[in-house]
């Protein structure tokens, strides 16, 4: 939809669905979730990435590239009236938030972490063979003869499991493991990675209320902490409470 409305000129493309935008969290997880009215491309491409399921990353990357705004509604709504974000999300260049506050909690559940020991160019050439994309990848080497690689991998896109644990066990033998049981946490927002103080907040909030994360990783646009996939709904919950306060959404 979005490369036909690029092919015919058109400033936005309608994108409607049975949900009327995008929340602030997922509503079945969050009763309190909220719509946003104004999100950045960046923003969406994070949160598509992070977990929610409104928007493709890549259809948002091309509307990104081409300038073209997106009206996430939904298909019972009226057509847009003067003020298209009042019953919709509309996704554009610029949102009218400050920089550094959070927009939005997602959650990745089924995901497998791959930790190994070993030349880090051999590890994602296993991964190419098997057709197996990543996402986070770590490489550290400081004057070992091993690198220290680690790489977070969504079942959505691991088409053959079996064949990957075959392909690294015969590469690395018992220096590849597969860690399941884990999911991904991620606050989202533009800038919120200026200052460490969004992350030092979440990670003070989940210990407090005895989740203890495994792993962080961050960009320019997301924070992401690694924890039990059996406590997850619970820390979408904290941290949206935590971040996204009633007052700042209504």
């Amino acid at each position: 939809a979005v490369a036909m409305a690029a092919a015919l000129g058109a400033e936005w493309c309608e994108i409607c669905s049975d949900v009327d935008g995008v929340y602030t969290a997922d509503p079945r997880v969050v009763p309190a979730a909220r719509r946003i009215d104004t999100l950045t491309y960046e923003e969406t491409q994070e949160l598509a990435e992070a977990g929610a399921k409104v928007l493709n990353a890549q259809a948002v990357e091309f509307a990104k590239e081409k300038g073209i705004a997106i009206y996430a509604r939904a298909t019972a709504s009226a057509l847009p009236g003067s003020d298209p974000t009042s019953d919709g999300t509309v996704v554009r260049r610029h949102a009218p938030r400050m920089p550094g506050t959070v927009a939005g909690v997602a959650s990745e559940r089924d995901l497998l972490v791959l930790q190994v020991n070993g030349d880090w160019t051999r590890v994602v050439s296993v991964l190419d063979e098997c057709g197996v994309s990543g996402k986070q990848l770590h490489v550290a080497a400081f004057g070992g003869s091993a690198d220290g690689t680690t790489l977070v991998i969504s079942r959505e896109n691991l088409h053959n499991e079996d064949r990957l644990r075959r392909a690294l066990t015969e590469a690395f033998g018992a220096d590849a493991r597969l860690i399941d049981g884990l999911g991904a946490l991620s606050i989202v927002g533009t800038g919120i990675n200026a200052t460490y103080q969004n992350v030092r907040r979440g990670l003070t909030c989940l210990r407090e209320n005895g989740i203890q994360p495994f792993g962080l990783a961050t960009s320019s646009f997301r924070a992401t902490w690694l924890i039990e996939r059996g406590q997850l709904d619970s820390a979408v919950r904290l941290l949206h409470a935590l971040f996204i306060p009633p007052s700042l959404v209504e």
